[in-house]
């Protein structure tokens, strides 16, 4: 198995309680890939079963960074854009995504409820990727908008926040 693997391995759920599969479904999938790594049933392919109960957990942590990152690059859009004309044509799209990014992010939150409790890892790990991708498709420099990340997580997840344009 790859390093990767490995890496993954390091973040199993570390106390002794069994995580909940209606819950926190990523948990108990990787718990459940330690138990079979632990365990080793005889009559299953544990090794292969485990690393796919590991992948599926991994992808959905990926699908939630990937979700934030755009919603956060749909937000820096909306509030830094300076010129008028190009707010006016596009702001209608930005908080589309925006939106629809929205949603899947809080569709993943209320079925994995501990991914809630790192949501500030998870956006302090989108958000410079997310500032990068407005600047690369805005042609702004990047230092147009903020280092950190000028939202609370309620508003990031506020399906009813857009920030106001900003005016120079």
């Amino acid at each position: 198995m790859s390093t990767v693997s490995t890496k993954r391995q390091r973040i199993l759920p570390t106390s002794s309680h069994e995580p909940s599969y209606e819950e926190n479904f990523s948990d108990w999938a990787l718990f459940q890939a330690q138990q079979l790594r632990t365990c080793k049933p005889s009559g299953i392919d544990w090794k292969h079963v485990a690393e796919e109960l590991e992948e599926v957990a991994a992808r959905i942590r990926h699908a939630l960074l990937s979700d934030l990152e755009i919603v956060l690059q749909q937000l820096l859009k909306l509030q830094y854009e300076t010129s008028s004309n190009e707010w006016q044509r596009r702001s209608r799209s930005w908080k589309l995504h925006a939106a629809e990014h929205r949603n899947r992010v809080v569709d993943i939150l209320e079925n994995e409820r501990t991914l809630e409790l790192k949501l500030d890892e998870f956006v302090a790990k989108a958000y410079p990727r997310a500032r990068q991708s407005a600047s690369l498709e805005t042609g702004h420099k990047k230092d147009r908008y903020p280092e950190g990340c000028p939202w609370s997580l309620e508003q990031i997840l506020d399906t009813d926040f857009f920030p106001e344009p900003f005016k120079s």
